[in-house]
């Protein structure tokens, strides 16, 4: 099951053209790594490897895929016979959560190269923003998909509003309201992202919590929207198409 839906995700059309995505941007953080000077490089890190990267790649490269991780059953009318199958609903929903997770970290990881080797030389540790890009791709790719596909069971207009939650929630209102940043699945992989400076000398906003309880609120996002999507499955509308 788990195959057979990582193997719907990658092939569809969509998803190869989302990932040109990740691919520029892992081609400019390159280009930046070998043509601007380190101190320079210091400070373009943070934009590219924290805002950019996690808001406008893992997020919407996330929400494609999450929010169409159960379309074979939508387009071929088979969500019937999947929600009275004798399969259990942790082992359906959990496939499809997991290829969707899988799926968008392959899909990103050109991005996270691409940063890495920019922060890398930017003089930061290369091991700690090796570790900090890669939990966070991980972790938050994960909380994301989790949340997507719950929504893609809960409603016809997923895409739309995980947009809504991507662009303006995310981008906006926790960006920029302190007190906002504890309900945004992409403050807390920027706090992850945030691991390679000390607490009090990050450069871009994010949640107040350390990196440990980045990872536990990430990790409680991926098991609580796994389970509600889980509980939502059987009461799915069979004419609705999550993809918005």
């Amino acid at each position: 099951m788990l195959e057979l839906g990582l193997r719907a995700l990658l092939l569809r059309t969509r998803t190869l053209a989302l990932a040109l995505l990740p691919l520029v941007m892992a081609v400019v953080c390159v280009v930046l790594a070998f043509a601007v000077s380190q101190d320079k490089l210091a400070d373009v890190y943070p934009d590219l490897g924290a805002n950019l990267l996690v808001a406008l790649v893992v997020a919407l490269v996330a929400l494609v895929l999450g929010v169409n991780a159960f379309d074979d059953e939508r387009d071929g009318g088979t969500f019937p016979l999947l929600a009275a199958t004798s399969t259990p609903r942790w082992r359906i929903v959990g496939a499809r959560v997991v290829a969707a997770w899988i799926a968008t970290v392959l899909v990103a990881l050109p991005a996270v190269v691409g940063c890495g080797v920019l922060g890398s030389r930017a003089g930061f540790s290369a091991g700690e923003v090796w570790g900090s890009l890669l939990a966070m791709l991980v972790l938050t790719s994960g909380a994301y998909c989790a949340l997507f596909v719950l929504l893609s069971l809960l409603t016809q207009r997923a895409l739309l509003i995980g947009l809504g939650y991507v662009v303006v929630w995310e981008t906006s209102f926790a960006a920029f309201v302190k007190s906002l940043r504890n309900l945004s699945i992409g403050a807390y992989g920027r706090r992850l992202v945030g691991a390679v400076w000390d607490p009090d000398q990050i450069p871009f906003k994010v949640p107040s919590v350390g990196v440990t309880g980045a990872v536990v609120v990430l990790v409680a996002v991926i098991a609580v929207g796994t389970g509600l999507a889980m509980r939502r499955l059987p009461h799915v509308d069979v004419n609705q198409s999550g993809g918005g």
